[in-house]
C-alpha cells in the first residue's frame, strides 16, 4: 500500500472513531407520538376579552394522560381546533418538548400525569 492509501485510512479510521464517540456519548431524545384528547381554556384574559391567555391541553401517550400548559402566540388560537390531531413530543421530567410547524422546539410544562388503569372485563 503506498503512503496516500495508508494516510487515507487512517482518517477515515478515525473520523468514524470520533463520530462513534460523539454519538454515544450524546442524549438524543426519544420521541412519540402523543393524540391531543382535550383543550380547554387555562384562564381569561384581563383586558375583559373572552379569549383564554393560554390552554390546559390533555395528550394521550399509550396509558398515560399528560396535561401540559399552552400560551399560544398572540392572535394564534388554532390549539382550540387541535383535538384528535396526532403530535411528536419528547416527555421529560417536568416539560414535554415539541417541534411546531416552522420546526422551533417548543418546552411546556407538564401541569399533571394520570396513568389510565386496566378495565377489568
Amino acid at each position: 500500500m503506498n503512503f496516500g492509501a495508508e494516510c487515507m485510512l487512517k482518517i477515515i479510521g478515525l473520523s468514524l472513531l470520533c463520530l462513534s464517540a460523539v454519538l454515544g456519548f450524546s442524549e438524543s431524545a426519544k420521541y412519540e407520538v402523543a393524540t391531543i384528547t382535550k383543550v380547554k381554556p387555562h384562564q381569561a384574559v384581563v383586558d375583559n376579552s373572552t379569549e383564554p391567555t393560554s390552554y390546559e391541553v390533555s395528550l394521550q401517550v399509550e396509558n398515560t394522560t399528560f396535561v401540559v400548559l399552552y400560551t399560544p402566540v398572540p392572535t394564534t388560537d388554532t390549539v382550540k381546533y387541535a383535538t384528535g390531531h396526532d403530535v411528536l413530543i419528547s416527555v421529560g421530567d417536568k416539560t414535554i418538548r415539541y417541534s411546531d410547524l416552522l420546526g422551533r422546539s417548543i418546552e411546556l410544562p407538564i401541569l399533571s400525569r394520570q396513568t389510565a388503569t386496566a378495565v377489568r372485563k
